[in-house]
């Protein structure tokens, strides 16, 4: 009789199949020499540094000058992201080891104790100081997240968005095309809370448990995603170090100075 063996042999093809499709899930959570990691624009590679996974220069949107952001243009293949990106333009030393781009400059780093894993971790994302005006989420050695990620089992993200001029010019008097000029900056926090949202569950990380920190302007930035409508629901916990603002200006005002 023939119809156990045809039996026995799908079975076993079928416990094959699973088996295969387990080995390279496994492979791919486990990779440490070169992590792979999917996000909503594509695919892209990390590293791997005592006990913890950093991506870095991640493009999290684009946006035209005084436009509000848009999220990124996709990829096809890996993205290599194990260096920094370029910082958002600001007055800086000619001599400076950070290059600037406008274009280029909206990326976030991550640093997780792991990925693909399954695991819902805290979410902390990390917004630099420097009274708006100027700054990054890597220029200081002490703003590297892999020790707090090590040390709290949680996922550290820092931010690059648009600064000064190119941030917070309001130039609303000059038309409707320009009507939210004024804060892209800070839409620009916004958009890296929404790619937070549709990627960081990836790295290990827990979307519905998001905290913002931020130092002195960074800790501003921190109290004004407090008040921005578009931000609600997109994170949950809030610390602000040194960060109070008591000098924000009228519409009228600032649409005087954009004038």
């Amino acid at each position: 009789n023939i119809y156990p063996m045809k039996k026995t042999i799908i079975f076993t093809l079928i416990l094959l199949q699973i088996a295969i499709v387990s080995f390279t899930g496994y492979k791919k959570s486990i990779n440490k020499e070169n992590p792979i990691v999917s996000v909503s624009s594509g695919d892209i590679s990390g590293s791997y540094n005592n006990g913890i996974y950093s991506f870095k220069g991640i493009p999290y949107a684009k946006a035209e000058r005084f436009m509000p952001p848009q999220e990124p243009d996709s990829w096809k293949g890996v993205r290599n992201c194990t260096e920094y990106g370029p910082i958002a333009m600001q007055a800086m030393n000619a001599s400076s080891e950070f290059k600037m781009d406008e274009k280029k400059s909206f990326c976030v780093n991550v640093w997780t104790p792991g990925v693909n894993d399954g695991k819902k971790r805290p979410v902390m994302l990390w917004i630099h100081g420097g009274g708006f005006a100027s700054g990054a989420g890597n220029m200081e050695i002490t703003w590297d997240g892999a020790a707090l990620a090590r040390k709290g089992d949680v996922v550290i993200v820092s931010v690059n968005h648009r600064l000064n001029i190119l941030g917070f010019l309001d130039l609303s008097a000059c038309g409707e095309k320009y009507a939210r000029s004024g804060n892209v900056g800070m839409l620009d926090l916004v958009e890296s809370l929404r790619w937070i949202n549709r990627n960081i569950k990836n790295f290990g990380g827990d979307p519905g448990n998001v905290t913002i920190f931020g130092q002195s302007g960074g800790g501003g930035k921190v109290g004004t995603l407090l008040c921005m409508p578009s931000a609600k629901g997109l994170f949950h916990k809030a610390i602000i170090l040194s960060g109070t603002l008591v000098n924000i200006m009228t519409k009228e005002k600032s649409r005087a100075i954009g004038t």
